[in-house]
């Protein structure tokens, strides 16, 4: 199964200026046939709209753990504007990971999320960075406590964060199995930065076959800052090797 593209809106954050539509219509252009939003709930009508013109799919959304647990319906109807079921926490805090207690306690706060937005027909995911495998308590990542003591939640592996935190992304993404929702297709330098995809350290031929094969449907570019080249050009270059190998 071939895995469909998908571009992380946060890569083209400094292009707003330029509004929505010519950031889609770019997207589009350039050959990705989904968009994972960052949240912005008051432009959900806006967003919905603009998917829709341009024939892209919104695959999910990031949103904090704190807007998911105290303004769950304004979450919901964001979701609901940009055609998406799938929720995915993109970032907590250090203070998060301070210790194997806090870790479990974060864990089983995300579990009552993820169960509440299960009830109500939505799917709550978690996106890494280095931290997650950094942090280790009795040889247990972060990745792995959540993922026993979270059992509903589902995994969004950002490859180019874990193979920057040591681990070995084919190894994590195996374990995962069934609740891999998604990948981040992310590549990194000598330096661990972001940089377009191809042209830095991570295997991704290999990231990308072992999560086909487990029933991935989407990979999503994401570059957290275009330094080489201007953002439309940087995206055009990761989207055109991902075409090479997938």
């Amino acid at each position: 199964m071939k895995m469909k593209i998908g571009m992380q809106f946060y890569t083209l954050r400094e292009e707003m200026s330029r509004g929505y539509e010519e950031i889609f219509k770019r997207i589009a252009e350039v050959g990705y046939t989904g968009v994972e939003m960052t949240y912005s709930p008051d432009d959900g009508d806006k967003v919905g709209e603009l998917l829709k013109k341009y024939n892209l799919i919104g695959t999910g959304a990031h949103i904090g753990l704190e807007a998911i647990e105290n303004h769950l319906d304004t979450v919901t109807g964001f979701m609901d504007k940009i055609g998406s079921k799938s929720v995915i926490i993109p970032w907590m805090g250090g203070s998060a990971f301070s210790s194997e207690e806090k870790i479990i306690e974060t864990a089983h706060n995300i579990e009552a999320a993820a169960k509440k937005l299960a009830g109500i027909g939505y799917e709550l995911g978690y996106h890494n960075h280095t931290l997650e495998f950094e942090t280790k308590f009795n040889g247990k990542t972060v990745i792995d406590i959540f993922y026993e003591e979270a059992p509903s939640l589902k995994f969004e592996v950002d490859v180019g964060w874990a193979y920057a935190g040591g681990a070995d992304v084919v190894a994590v993404l195996n374990k995962l199995g069934k609740r891999l929702a998604y990948i981040h297709v992310k590549d990194v330098d000598e330096k661990n930065t972001p940089t377009e995809i191809g042209s830095g350290k991570v295997d991704m031929k290999s990231v990308i076959d072992t999560a086909s094969k487990l029933g991935v449907e989407w990979g999503i570019v994401e570059q957290d800052s275009c330094i080489k080249y201007p953002a439309f050009e940087s995206i055009k270059i990761s989207y055109d090797y991902i075409k090479t190998i997938n």
